[in-house]
């Protein structure tokens, strides 16, 4: 397993109020319970990238077709997911779910980043269950996705 990623999990322990996150050595992911969300986070040693993930809502049993058509639009050019990815199955329900390279990590912004994913998972999950969407103050930051390479 990544040292960074474990570096990355010891700063956010703290954060979260937690003594430490650890993770196996055969399966780098954790799993963090945060407001009403199970985040799950897990190091790509592959891309050398993070992958977190969270089921936002069960789909509904009415209204599927209205609500499928404002998921697409929110993930057109992430208008609607402040660059994370939305998604629907029958079997897991609305899912919200990013990918960030390590390079684009740190102590500092890993906790943005996953503050920014339970936002948009929380305004998700009001959209989903036909609830007012919190109004935030103010837009939440976005990080870059990656770097552009010429």
């Amino acid at each position: 397993m990544s040292e960074a990623f474990s570096s990355l999990l010891a700063a956010l322990a703290p954060v979260l109020g937690l003594p430490e996150i650890t993770v196996r050595e055969d399966d780098p992911s954790c799993l963090l319970v945060i407001d009403d969300f199970e985040v799950s986070l897990r190091y790509l040693p592959g891309s050398d990238a993070v992958m977190m993930f969270t089921v936002v809502a069960p789909l509904p049993e009415s209204g599927r077709s209205g609500l499928f058509a404002e998921l697409l639009d929110a993930n057109t050019f992430f208008r609607g997911t402040q660059g994370f990815t939305l998604a629907a199955r029958e079997d897991t329900g609305v899912t919200l779910q990013g990918v960030m390279s390590m390079r684009m990590l740190d102590g500092a912004s890993v906790v943005s980043w996953l503050q920014n994913f339970v936002d948009v998972a929380q305004h998700w999950q009001a959209v989903c269950l036909n609830t007012e969407a919190p109004k935030p103050d103010e837009a939440p930051a976005v990080l870059p996705q990656d770097m552009l390479r010429v």
